[in-house]
């Protein structure tokens, strides 16, 4: 039976977008602009507090640039949802989300990421993560991460794909 605390965070986003989807089909503008959307994959090793469970995994995501939300000039904010299988060897996945800031070290090749948000499969609760990116060309970026749960901490290798 779910917590009544999964219960409210599900209420909440359900209403965030039936909110979201009234406000733009009142303003006949697209609810999202491709252009501002990424997709990726990547592959994981995940640690927990028992090293006979450690493992390698994989994840699927999907990015949305927020370039109306910019903390300050030269950092970037997005939105990420995902899907991510915590090992080949045992059965735990789950979906999750996050908010995304980044910006630059030098130039626009290299760069640096920080994100909180909230997983909701077999390690529910929230996650932190903090990274490093390198932009192969205008579309494509290669990023690595190091993202903390609750319960599994993960290492991790994500390409992305801006469409």
């Amino acid at each position: 039976m779910p917590s009544l605390r999964k219960l409210r965070i599900s209420q909440f986003i359900f209403l965030a977008l039936v909110v979201s989807t009234q406000v733009h089909a009142q303003s006949n503008q697209p609810m999202l602009e491709r252009s501002q959307l990424s997709i990726g994959a990547g592959i994981s090793s995940n640690s927990t507090n028992n090293p006979n469970r450690d493992d390698t995994g994989f994840q699927f995501l999907a990015a949305y640039d927020l370039p109306q939300i910019n903390l300050t000039e030269g950092v970037d904010s997005s939105v990420e949802i995902g899907f991510m299988d915590f090992g080949f060897d045992r059965d735990s996945t789950g979906i999750w989300g996050s908010y995304v800031i980044n910006g630059s070290f030098s130039g626009e090749s290299f760069g640096w990421l920080a994100q909180a948000g909230l997983d909701m499969g077999d390690d529910s609760g929230l996650l932190v993560g903090a990274g490093v990116k390198f932009a192969i060309d205008k579309k494509s970026t290669l990023r690595l991460e190091y993202v903390a749960r609750d319960e599994v901490d993960s290492l991790q290798l994500n390409f992305l794909f801006h469409l």
